[in-house]
């Protein structure tokens, strides 16, 4: 139950934002906006309000990573496959030999997507991402614009999560990275 602390924290601060999240998620023909916002909102109603210094960042961050695990599991697992995950999962402390290798390999590939970025998308986004910069101070660091900076994170974003996603269709049989940089336009 939240307290009137963070209720109205929720509502100054994240509430502002929720019309320009749905216009974001518009854009997403095959999601539920509603349920994208609803899971949202249960995870905003945990967070400690007073260590959240860009609660707009917050939203869009927490709704991005919502509907990139809608997609993974639309796409990869079905709904059986995550009750038998979840059980695996529960009461378990210790990572698994297997666990450790399969993150080390999931971190080898994050990597070699992200050194075959377009050089100004891949400065950007190890800026960005990686060491934490805002996109102002990226801009400031790069002289750019933060519309650039901001495109380009986007961009990379996307680019990123084709490879995971032409990664999980091939199944890790014979894998290639398909060329970077390519438009949505240029797609089957």
């Amino acid at each position: 139950m939240l307290n009137d602390k963070q209720a109205k924290w929720l509502a100054e601060n994240i509430l502002p934002h929720e019309s320009d999240v749905r216009r974001w998620l518009s854009k997403y023909k095959d999601i539920d906006a509603d349920d994208i916002l609803q899971e949202a909102w249960v995870i905003l109603a945990k967070v400690d309000c007073t260590t959240i210094q860009f609660p707009r960042r917050l939203l869009f961050t927490i709704t991005r990573n919502i509907v990139l695990q809608h997609y993974r599991r639309a796409q990869i697992v079905s709904f059986s496959s995550l009750a038998d995950l979840s059980d695996e999962c529960s009461g378990q402390d210790t990572i698994s030999p297997e666990q450790s290798v399969g993150a080390r390999r999931e971190l080898e590939f994050l990597n070699h997507v992200i050194s075959h970025l377009p050089p100004r998308c891949r400065a950007i986004f190890t800026l960005h991402r990686i060491h934490g910069y805002s996109h102002k101070e990226c801009a400031q660091r790069l002289n750019l614009s933060e519309t650039i900076i901001a495109k380009q994170v986007a961009k990379a974003l996307r680019l990123i999560g084709d490879a995971y996603g032409h990664q999980e269709r091939q199944h890790d049989i014979g894998y290639r990275p398909p060329p970077l940089g390519r438009s949505h336009k240029n797609r089957p």
